[in-house]
């Protein structure tokens, strides 16, 4: 099963009674997906943490329930299931929507769920 995390704040996207910017999306057996947002600078992991850690920021899963800064630091860079086994990239090729940084994650530029 798919779940996608929407962060919430002062800025464009995140107004607590819209949809909140779309960070990405966790899935079974694959590392997590995130959403790129070239226009807000977040391109990359790092881009990513830190706009999470700024004061003001929530984050929500897709059904309501409200993350820790933590758990969602940990979702996003999960490398292996419950049972030690790796989780594979999302694909593996880069395209002008779609690519994968050096540290191995994938980010999509377009909406998706």
């Amino acid at each position: 099963m798919a779940v996608n995390y929407y962060a919430f704040g002062p800025f464009p996207g995140g107004s607590p009674d819209g949809e909140g910017l779309h960070i990405g999306q966790s899935a079974g057996g694959v590392r997590f997906l995130f959403r790129a947002h070239p226009d807000q600078g977040l391109t990359t992991l790092g881009d990513w943490t830190a706009f999470l850690d700024r004061d003001g920021v929530t984050i929500r899963a897709e059904h309501g329930r409200e993350v820790p800064l933590e758990e969602m630091r940990e979702t996003m860079t999960e490398t292996t299931d419950e049972r030690g086994l790796p989780l594979r990239r999302r694909w593996r090729f880069d395209n002008e929507h779609r690519y994968t940084t050096s540290g191995g994650h994938c980010f999509d530029r377009r909406e998706f769920c």
